[in-house]
């Protein structure tokens, strides 16, 4: 994932799945190189990574991606997320 993104050849399609990833690094590097272009991933998609049984990490990322999108979101909750 980190060598896609340095070699600038992701496309944005191709990493949706990775952010459903169990690995945190994964989820990582994926919205790492999909926040330049945020835009291109759906809302409701996004909207779906924020629920509250979702792990920690993806709720994170889904919330950081809809920001970028500059959607008004509420910050994510749940398990594992600090207030």
């Amino acid at each position: 994932m980190a060598g896609l993104r340095t070699l600038d050849v992701a496309v944005a399609e191709e990493l949706w799945p990775p952010l459903d990833d169990p690995a945190p690094g994964v989820v990582r590097q994926a919205a790492a190189a999909l926040l330049p272009s945020a835009g291109l991933v759906p809302g409701a998609w996004l909207a779906e990574r924020l629920a509250p049984d979702r792990p920690r990490h993806v709720r994170i990322t889904a919330y950081r991606l809809s920001v970028a999108r500059g959607e008004p979101v509420p910050p994510p909750t749940g398990p594992g997320v600090r207030s």
